[in-house]
């Protein structure tokens, strides 16, 4: 799996970003703005800015005109601001080393 980081992005649009993706892969098809819209839980505006400066960065392909056609030019690339934190895939469930049970 590829991961980006862009520290120019915004917050918001990785959540697009990421809610676009996950609608990809979970259902096949492209979702509407309003879909979109929800699963961000940001503003119209915002998701418009988003697919506008996702397009732009060659992230998506968004044809002008069409709907429900906007898709991630690769599904298994992620992106964020911030390098990910290698630990984070660790099972928090399991007991640690330094740990003992009484």
């Amino acid at each position: 799996m590829t991961h980006i980081v862009d520290p120019t992005l915004r917050n918001t649009w990785v959540t697009v970003y990421e809610a676009l993706r996950q609608y990809w892969l979970l259902s096949g098809s492209g979702p509407s703005k309003d879909e979109l819209m929800r699963a961000a839980k940001v503003s119209m505006t915002t998701v418009i800015q988003a697919v506008n400066e996702l397009r732009r960065r060659g992230y998506v392909v968004a044809p002008k005109h069409q709907t429900r056609a906007v898709k991630p030019t690769d599904l298994e690339r992620t992106i964020s601001r911030e390098p990910l934190d290698p630990w984070a895939e660790l099972d928090d469930d399991r007991p640690s080393y330094w740990r003992t049970d009484d």
